[in-house]
């Protein structure tokens, strides 16, 4: 009993740490996998920072992307000045040529003037002196009535013509400086064309492709000489066709064997001269044994252009 005991209680035992082997194993094996997981992670994370630092842009290549942008900004820059600089010269160019024609029309103007003075002074002169010559040449008309002295007239008259004869001279030049005038506002009013217009290019409409068609095939097209030949080729081949079945027939008929016929009976008057003619003109029942084993040429023929007709299509 005492041996049974220990024997019962070693079996459980075993037991006992056989279910602990049985529970422990699959619970460590679990918590290694795990902790092997978790190590793989990590060293995939190490790997991914270690790849993300050396993967970033080196000093050198933003050093060299940011000096070659300034050159970039400063070549625009350096464009941009040129063409202020450009449009500056020009309007400085402009305002030269206004304030150049400005002092030429104010100079013009002051000539204009001036000589308008002098005219009107010589005007008023001259109209003075034919007013006196007037008065004087009335005067010399009485003294040639009263006393016949005519000198003072003929000298007054000839004062007041050329009196007259200047004033008709400085009307003129007066109306022709008057026009001038006139039509210089007008042609100072039409705006010049400046230098900095810019003219648009003529507009050149871009060369599109037209496909053209294609012609048609030679046999398509009705009344061509190549549809008139395969016409032609068609009704020759239909001709040889039939002068072939010709042949044949008329081969078979002269092969096949005579068949007797019976004689006729004698018919009436009336018909008795129809009956042999129609006799004569019976033709010949063709058999089918007649041309058993025999070949004839215009059948190789025919062969043969069947042979070519499929090799050629």
């Amino acid at each position: 009993m005492a041996g049974g005991g220990v024997l019962s209680g070693g079996v459980v035992f075993a037991i006992a740490a056989a279910l602990w082997m049985l529970y422990l194993i699959p619970t460590w094996r679990r918590r290694s996998e795990f902790i092997a997981t978790e190590r793989n992670a990590v060293r995939l994370q190490q790997t991914l920072r270690i790849l993300a630092e050396t993967s970033e842009v080196p000093q050198e290549i933003r050093v060299e992307a940011t000096s070659r942008s300034v050159a970039e900004q400063q070549r625009v820059l350096k464009k941009h000045r040129l063409e202020q600089a450009a449009i500056a010269k020009a309007e400085a160019e402009a305002l030269a040529r206004k304030l150049k024609a400005e002092s030429r029309r104010l100079s013009a103007e002051a000539t204009a003037a001036a000589l308008a003075r002098s005219r009107r002074r010589a005007r008023l002169a001259t109209t003075i002196v034919l007013l006196a010559s007037l008065v004087v040449a009335g005067v010399g008309g009485m003294q040639f009535a009263t006393a016949g002295t005519w000198g003072i007239l003929a000298a007054a008259a000839a004062s007041s013509v050329s009196c007259i004869a200047l004033l008709g001279r400085m009307a003129r030049v007066t109306r022709r400086v008057s026009r001038v005038a006139v039509s210089a506002p007008l042609s100072a009013s039409t705006p010049q064309s400046s230098a900095l217009v810019e003219y648009e290019a003529d507009v050149v409409p871009d060369s599109t492709w037209t496909p053209v068609p294609l012609p048609r095939p030679l046999h398509l097209s009705q009344g061509s000489a190549a549809a008139s030949a395969i016409a032609e080729a068609e009704a020759h081949e239909r001709l040889r066709a039939a002068a072939l079945a010709e042949a044949m027939a008329q081969r078979a008929a002269e092969l096949a064997p005579p068949i007797a016929t019976l004689p006729a009976r004698e018919a009436p008057a009336a018909t008795s001269a129809a009956a042999p003619a129609a006799v004569e003109d019976a033709p010949a029942v063709d058999s089918r044994f007649a041309r058993m084993g025999v070949i004839d040429e215009a059948e190789i023929a025919a062969n043969d252009l069947v042979r070519r007709r499929r090799m050629a299509g």
